[in-house]
């Protein structure tokens, strides 16, 4: 999954990798993650993780773009498979200050419609979720899921481009307030981070990481 995301944002945005020291490599309680970051300057972030448990029977590929120069959504992927399920999540996030419309998004998932949906439950963050969302589970699916996520990375960094041109600043406190959320409200992913991290370098992972704020 990754692969795509990056492909799709290197063919609308310039990409350059930024050190991230020992943040590139985390591991703990028989989990590692690999995490690499690049910079679209001007424009915001991408950050690329893969994560390895229970040697190796579950994997998860997560693809993390966070405008800063430009009044987008935030866009969040991730790709699981365990215990023989294939779990898709693209998520839009409104972070912005204009509300640009990516309604167009709803087409790419109406094109894929045929792969099983299923519901994510309620979250504290659904107030901010936009409607192009979309979830997707089942069983050997992974390379049906291929397609899918290479036609909403490219339709997602198309309408991107041709969105407005922000202060950066302003832009990152918007990028702070889901980071924050996350930290307040907990989640699999932010409780893992914490246990093998601790809270001050968990803050520091969400925001200056994965969320760029």
């Amino acid at each position: 999954m990754n692969a795509r995301v990056f492909t799709a944002a290197a063919a609308r945005f310039p990409l350059r990798e930024k050190d991230i020291g020992a943040f590139s490599r985390l591991g703990g309680r028989g989990m590692t993650f690999r995490v690499k970051v690049y910079e679209a300057p001007g424009t915001g972030s991408l950050c690329l993780m893969e994560m390895r448990a229970m040697a190796g029977l579950m994997r998860m590929e997560t693809a993390v773009f966070s405008p800063t120069g430009i009044d987008g959504p935030l866009l969040s992927m991730d790709a699981i498979a365990a215990m023989g399920q294939d779990t898709l999540l693209l998520e839009l996030y409104d972070t912005t200050l204009a509300h640009p419309d990516f309604a167009a998004l709803g087409e790419i998932k109406t094109r894929y419609a045929d792969l099983p949906d299923y519901d994510p439950g309620e979250h504290w963050y659904d107030a901010m979720r936009l409607e192009g969302s979309a979830y997707k589970k089942g069983c050997g699916l992974s390379g049906a899921y291929d397609p899918f996520v290479r036609d909403y990375a490219q339709r997602y960094f198309e309408l991107l481009a041709h969105c407005p041109r922000c202060g950066e600043e302003e832009k990152k406190k918007q990028n702070a307030v889901f980071a924050d959320g996350l930290l307040q409200n907990g989640g699999p992913a932010v409780n893992q981070f914490r246990k093998m991290l601790g809270e001050e370098k968990t803050a520091e992972f969400l925001h200056k990481i994965m969320f760029c704020t």
